[in-house]
C-alpha cells in the first residue's frame, strides 16, 4: 500500500511538472525573423505561423484569433469568441517557458506570408507539429492559445537535426506551390476543353490524367513552375490520347476512371503531403490538408462518368463501388475531409441514379434525403473511430451548427466570386457558357444513361457553388468538365 501511494505521489507530481512546463506566456517580437529561428531551436521546438485564413489578414485580425484560439476566414471578420489568453510585446526573445512570435504588422494586407514561433522551454525540442495542419513544422494562429494554456489540443514537435533549415525550406516550397497553382488550373482546363473538341474519348480521360500528373508531382516533392506546367501538359496532350487508344471499352474506361480515385485514397492514406503539396493542393492558408475544391470537381468527371460506364457493363455493383470509392476518398476524414465534397458526391450520386434507374423525377424526393442521411451517418462512424477534421467539425454542433456552416460557406462563395473584377467576369462568363452549353444539349434526344450523367455533373456543380467557397475553381472546372461528358458520352455508345 504505502508502495502505491508513494507511485502515484511521484506521478502526481510528473504531472504538475508537465502542467507547469506547458503553463507558456505569449510574447510577440516584431522583429523576429525566420533566420532568428537558427539560433532559438536550440532553446525549443520551432515553425511556421500562419497567421489566418482567407485572402486577406492584418495585425487586428491576426490578434483577435490569437487571444480567441480560433481562427476565421478574413471574409467574415475578425474573430469574436471568448478572450482566452494575453500576450506581451518584447523587442528581444525572452526566457522560457514562452511562446515566441511574429504577426502581420500593419492594416489589411494579402494573406500570403508566414511568421515564425517557437516554443521555448516545456521540453519542446525540434519542429513544430499542429493537428489543425499536419504538416510538420506549419501551425496555425490558433494553435497558440490552446498550447499557452497547456491543453492537449495545442502544440507538439517532433525531432529534426536542423529544424530551422527545415522550416525555411517548407517556406519556400509554399510559395512555389501557391505560384503555380493558377497556371496549372488554367493549363489543365484550356488542354482538356481543346482534347474534348478535337478527341472527346481522350478529353474524358485528360481529367484523370491531369489528378495523376498532379499526385505524382506532388509524391515528388515538385514544385517548379516549368516542371508542373510540362508535367501536367504532357499528360494532359499525350498522355489521355494515347490512354484513349489503348482503352477500347467502356469497363476499360470505368476502371481508369476509378483507379484515379483509388491513387489519391492511396496517397492520402500513405503521406497526405503528396496531395497537400501537390501543384492544385491546398495553399496552406486556412486549407492545409486533404483535398481542395478544385480536385474535388476535377475528380467528379472520374467519379460520376465512371459509375456510370461501370453501371453499362458490369452493373450496379460496379457503379455503387465506384460511388463508394469516391466517397471515402473525398469525404473520410483521415483522406480528403471535404465536407462541402461530401454533399456534392451525395447529390450527384443521387440524380444519377435517380436517371440511371429510369426511375420519375419525384423520387429524388426520397433520394435526396436518403443520400443526406448517408452522409451524415458516414461522418458520424467515421468520428467514432476518433478520426477528426474540418467534416467532423462542420457536424459537431449538430443540424444548427451544420446549417450556420453552410450559410457562411455560401457568403463565402460569394465573396470570393466579386473579389475582384477579373474573378467575377470569369465565373460569369464560365457559368453564361455552362447554362448555354446545356440549354443546346438538353434539346436534343440524348440517351437514358447520358441524360442522368450530365444532369447529375450540372446538380453537383451547382451544389458545389453554393456549399464551397471557391466559385472561379468550380465554375471553369465545372465548364470544361461538362464540354467533355457531352462529348465524350456520344463515342462511348460506340464502343
Amino acid at each position: 500500500m504505502i508502495r502505491l501511494v508513494a507511485l502515484a505521489a511521484i506521478a502526481l507530481a510528473v504531472a504538475a511538472g508537465e502542467a507547469r512546463a506547458a503553463d507558456f506566456r505569449i510574447v510577440v517580437v516584431p522583429g523576429l525573423e525566420l533566420a532568428d529561428l537558427g539560433r532559438l531551436q536550440q532553446r525549443g521546438a520551432v515553425g511556421l505561423l500562419s497567421p489566418g485564413a482567407g485572402r486577406r489578414t492584418s495585425t487586428a485580425l491576426a490578434v483577435a484569433s490569437l487571444v480567441r484560439g480560433e481562427v476565421v476566414n478574413s471574409a467574415r471578420g475578425a474573430a469574436t469568441g471568448p478572450v482566452l489568453v494575453s500576450f506581451e510585446t518584447r523587442a528581444t526573445t525572452p526566457p522560457g517557458p514562452a511562446i515566441v512570435l511574429a504577426l502581420p504588422r500593419g492594416g489589411v494586407q494579402p494573406n500570403d506570408r508566414r511568421y515564425p514561433i517557437a516554443v521555448l522551454g516545456g521540453g519542446y525540442r525540434g519542429l513544430l507539429t499542429s493537428e489543425s495542419t499536419r504538416v510538420p513544422g506549419l501551425v496555425t494562429i490558433g494553435d497558440v492559445a490552446p498550447t499557452a494554456l497547456g491543453r492537449r489540443d495545442g502544440l507538439g514537435w517532433r525531432p529534426e537535426p536542423d529544424a530551422a533549415a527545415s522550416v525555411a525550406a517548407l517556406d519556400r516550397r509554399i510559395d512555389d506551390h501557391r505560384a503555380a497553382k493558377l497556371p496549372a488550373m488554367l493549363l489543365t482546363v484550356g488542354l482538356t476543353a481543346l482534347l474534348a473538341l478535337l478527341f472527346p474519348r481522350a478529353g474524358l480521360l485528360g481529367f484523370p490524367a491531369a489528378l495523376g500528373a498532379n499526385l505524382g508531382l506532388g509524391a515528388a516533392g515538385a514544385t517548379s513552375l516549368w516542371l508542373v506546367l510540362l508535367s501536367i501538359g504532357l499528360a494532359v496532350a499525350a498522355g489521355a490520347p494515347l490512354a484513349a487508344l489503348a482503352l477500347r471499352s467502356q469497363a476499360a474506361l470505368g476502371g481508369a476512371m476509378a483507379a484515379v480515385l483509388a491513387g489519391f485514397l492511396v496517397a492520402l492514406a500513405v503521406d497526405g503531403s503528396w496531395i497537400a503539396f501537390s501543384p492544385l493542393g491546398p495553399e496552406q492558408s486556412g486549407r492545409y490538408y486533404g483535398l481542395t475544391n478544385l480536385l474535388e470537381t476535377l475528380m467528379l468527371v472520374p467519379a460520376l462518368a465512371g459509375a456510370a460506364l461501370l453501371w453499362r457493363r458490369v452493373g450496379i455493383a460496379g457503379a455503387t463501388g465506384v460511388a463508394a470509392l469516391a466517397f471515402v476518398t473525398v469525404a473520410g476524414n483521415r483522406f480528403g475531409a471535404d465536407g462541402g465534397g461530401a454533399i456534392v458526391l451525395g447529390v450527384a450520386y443521387a440524380v444519377l441514379i435517380v436517371g440511371l434507374v429510369r426511375a420519375p423525377r419525384r423520387a429524388l424526393a426520397v433520394a435526396l434525403p436518403a443520400a443526406a442521411a448517408l452522409v451524415v451517418a458516414f461522418v458520424a462512424i467515421d468520428a467514432a473511430t476518433g478520426a477528426s477534421s474540418h467534416v467532423t467539425g462542420a457536424f459537431a454542433d449538430g443540424p444548427g451548427g451544420l446549417i450556420d456552416d453552410l450559410r457562411n460557406r455560401a457568403v463565402l462563395s460569394y465573396d470570393n466570386a466579386v473579389a475582384s473584377w477579373g474573378a467575377g467576369l470569369a465565373v460569369c462568363a464560365s457559368l453564361a457558357g455552362l447554362v448555354l452549353l446545356a440549354a443546346v444539349v438538353f434539346r436534343r434526344a440524348l440517351a437514358t444513361e447520358d441524360r442522368a450523367l450530365l444532369t447529375a455533373y450540372l446538380a453537383a456543380i451547382a451544389t458545389s457553388l453554393v456549399v464551397n467557397d471557391s466559385p472561379l475553381d468550380v465554375s471553369l472546372v465545372g465548364l470544361a468538365g461538362f464540354a467533355a461528358l457531352v462529348r465524350g458520352t456520344r463515342g462511348l455508345r460506340r464502343l
